[in-house]
């Protein structure tokens, strides 16, 4: 039995979900709550290699199927050598995207409705000793997400932040549908179309709900 918590945090592009990740992990910390970061895809040595080449502009091009291996490949090493074992020593991890995004993102946003059987049977395979304790949302609409990536100074935009409204729109769907519908897991929505400092409120409440730390 794993005595961790895996933390689900997803959302569109702008959402905010890395700023409120990271966080929540150095709040927690000085709680003596030990947490740790990570993200999707990447996260492990191996999988960061293939994160580069998701994000690469020759990925562009790829297919969703494509894409689709390579995400639950580099989800698999992430799992192994670096998810699993942090929840095994006592770890809680807070996690940029999951399955989550790959329903979202290749079959939702690219519209590959043949590969739900499939996604299903991947996610029983590789999660069948990774059971997230929850999925938290920042739901935030896809045109003010779009537009606080424009403004991002920090970080080169990637294919998937170029990608027209109608794509960001079916994402937002998908996330939405996965959450409250796919998982069978808890799920939290926060609305992260406010201020940045309500929604940092939000998470933290949040997070201090489902680790019991009241």
């Amino acid at each position: 039995m794993m005595k961790g918590r895996l933390l689900i945090f997803e959302g569109g592009e702008g959402s905010g979900k890395s700023y409120m990740a990271k966080m929540a992990v150095e709040k927690l910390n000085v709680q003596g709550i030990k947490t740790l970061w990570t993200r999707e895809p990447g996260g492990s040595v191996f999988a960061e290699k293939i994160r580069k080449l998701i994000l690469s502009d020759h990925a562009m091009h790829a297919d969703a199927e494509t894409m689709f291996g390579l995400f639950w490949a580099a989800r698999r090493d992430h799992i192994v050598h670096k998810i699993k074992p942090a929840l095994e020593e006592g770890t809680h991890v807070l996690c940029e995207r999951f399955d989550s995004s790959t329903w979202a993102y290749q079959i939702r946003g690219q519209q590959q409705g043949q590969l739900r059987h499939l996604f299903l049977k991947m996610r029983k395979h590789y999660l069948a000793q990774i059971h997230p304790s929850a999925y938290i949302l920042l739901n935030v609409d896809p045109k003010i997400g779009l537009q606080r990536v424009k403004k991002r100074t920090e970080r080169k935009q990637t294919h998937f932040d170029k990608r027209n409204l109608e794509f960001h729109q079916r994402v937002n769907d998908g996330l939405i549908e996965f959450v409250t519908h796919i998982s069978d897991h808890i799920y939290i929505i926060i609305d992260a179309n406010r201020p940045r400092r309500v929604v940092a409120t939000a998470v933290m409440d949040t997070l201090h709900r489902l680790l019991s730390l009241d």
